[in-house]
């Protein structure tokens, strides 16, 4: 047991007095008592900490931030590096993959593309291989809008670039407003807008049209 006596004579310098003659300890000079004895010793084992870990004499504060995903953010259809299909009307496959594909809200069922590629079989075994950097896709409207430069590739060898285009799967049906520009074996084609009949394998230019043909296609064998 600690003598509480000898503790106090070590800090105020003063004999100790016989048992005796020493009065009754009070509760308050028991707490004195005790504070005498664990005040140094919480000092000691601070400058111990500071001795065996010196960096924590730089640390002013410590944060850990998280940031936590939404509800919204939760509940909205994200997926990386996928491969989708879609059926047509004539039970034809059109296969694409995109690098993201994301709900624009909750339950909207439309769907941003980044980066959408695409093969859409036609009739009479003809494919188109298509693709935008950014795209739409409304699963209620079975529609596809493709924009930011589409561009369009005929496995004859023609190549189509539009600002954007919509395609209806539910139609065998696309179509633009925007300005056409088509190159091909047989010559180039500008004009102001388009539509593709995919059952048909008809692509109609619309509005004022200029084409350019190359002599060589004119010449016969």
């Amino acid at each position: 047991m600690f003598d509480h006596e000898k503790i106090d004579a070590f800090f105020t310098g003063e004999k100790i007095a016989d048992s005796s003659a020493r009065p009754q300890v009070t509760k308050h000079t028991r707490i004195v008592r005790w504070a005498k004895l664990l005040l140094p010793a919480a000092a000691a084992l601070l400058l111990g900490l500071l001795l065996l870990f010196p960096s924590l004499n730089n640390i002013r504060e410590f944060k850990i931030d998280i940031t936590r995903p939404t509800k919204g953010e939760l509940e909205k259809l994200h997926i990386q590096n996928t491969t989708f299909y879609v059926t047509d009307k004539s039970n034809r496959v059109n296969n694409f993959t995109a690098d993201n594909l994301d709900e624009t809200s909750p339950g909207s069922k439309l769907i941003k593309l980044i980066n959408p590629k695409g093969i859409m079989p036609t009739a009479d075994s003809v494919w188109i291989d298509i693709q935008s950097p950014t795209g739409y896709f409304d699963q209620n409207a079975n529609t596809l809008k493709l924009q930011d430069d589409v561009e369009m590739v005929y496995s004859d060898g023609m190549t189509v670039n539009v600002p954007d285009m919509i395609f209806s799967f539910a139609d065998s049906k696309g179509f633009s407003d925007k300005p056409v520009k088509a190159r091909g074996h047989l010559g180039d084609l500008d004009s102001q807008g388009f539509e593709f009949y995919k059952d048909k394998n008809i692509l109609i230019f619309t509005g004022k049209t200029h084409i350019v043909i190359d002599e060589n296609t004119l010449k016969g064998k």
